[in-house]
């Protein structure tokens, strides 16, 4: 009996410090398998910021060959008064957004992290990143009512990055996904003028809805993930409808810049309230314009 009892003492500790000794090498190996994950990002935000910046570039350069200034068909159109205003300041924010992520990942040597694990990288945060952002330019604001485009994209945009929680990534991308195919087939087929014919704006309700599924699901995960992540969701739909509900006025009302695409939002609330109850009476004089200087209106805007 004492003699079992020895073996068994002995054994207890050896199969203790095995298990101990695993436990290390597993932990260690989670930490060096993150810390390849972070450097492989820190070299795609190197390169990412630098498309960003270049298309930041090519934007503001289309902006800047739209007039600013001048008199067209006998009416004087000031510099705040250009369509090009919107799309320069659309370029500027994407170049500062670009230049900040390039500073960053300088800092984090993401240009020497980009040549050592080039062939290793997922480049799927990258066509994320990117892609989120033309389907911004060419098909949000490009069909829909500018303020819900807008707000659409900043709550999936900064859903991904700022909760950072990997299974709220995979829902975001799974509703604006959906959004942007239905949106492509909706008005690819020309289904989007028969729905319009009845209703002008009956295609931005494809906006409504994704934005209210988009806000249940953020409010079912503010729920399951505590105090801290319903801080940020709190932020996140803040910063998203806001921005632009502030930006939108700004530019329509005092710079006097048409938007994008004024919808159901802009034209029937923004435009209906602003000129109902808020805008200053004017008196206007009739003026009198030929088909050549309506040509030349039409043409500049």
């Amino acid at each position: 009996m004492s003699s079992h009892n020895e073996l068994s003492s002995q054994s207890e500790p050896s199969s203790q410090n095995e298990l101990s000794t695993n436990e290390e090498s597993t932990g260690h190996g989670e930490q060096d398998q993150e810390t390849l994950e972070q450097q492989q990002m820190h070299g795609w935000d190197f390169a990412f910021s630098l498309v960003v910046m270049i298309f930041a570039l090519m934007v503001v350069a289309n902006s800047l060959t739209m007039p600013f200034s001048g008199t067209v068909g006998g009416v004087t159109t000031e510099w705040y008064e250009s369509p090009g205003l919107l799309p320069l300041f659309i370029g500027c924010s994407l170049f500062a957004a670009g230049l900040s992520v390039f500073v960053k990942s300088k800092k984090e040597q993401g240009k020497a992290l980009l040549i050592k694990h080039y062939k290793n990288i997922n480049p799927t945060g990258f066509l994320i990143s990117g892609g989120g952002i033309l389907t911004y330019i060419y098909v949000l604001i490009t069909w829909y009512d500018f303020f819900l485009a807008s707000a659409i994209f900043l709550t999936f945009y900064i859903g991904l990055y700022y909760l950072d929680i990997e299974q709220v990534t995979k829902q975001l991308l799974k509703i604006y996904g959906a959004t942007v195919v239905i949106s492509i087939a909706l008005f690819g087929s020309g289904a989007s003028a028969y729905l319009n014919a009845y209703y002008a704006y009956t295609t931005d309700l494809v906006l409504v809805i994704s934005g209210g599924v988009m806000c249940g699901y953020l409010y079912q995960v503010a729920k399951e993930y505590g105090s801290e992540v319903t801080e940020k969701v709190r932020r996140l739909l803040i910063i998203s409808f806001v921005f632009p509900a502030v930006l939108c006025p700004i530019f329509r009302y005092f710079l006097l810049v048409p938007l994008p695409n004024e919808g159901l939002v802009v034209e029937q609330v923004f435009n209906q309230t602003y000129y109902t109850y808020l805008a200053p009476t004017k008196h206007t004089e009739e003026l009198q314009l030929s088909d050549e200087d309506m040509q030349l209106l039409e043409d500049a805007f």
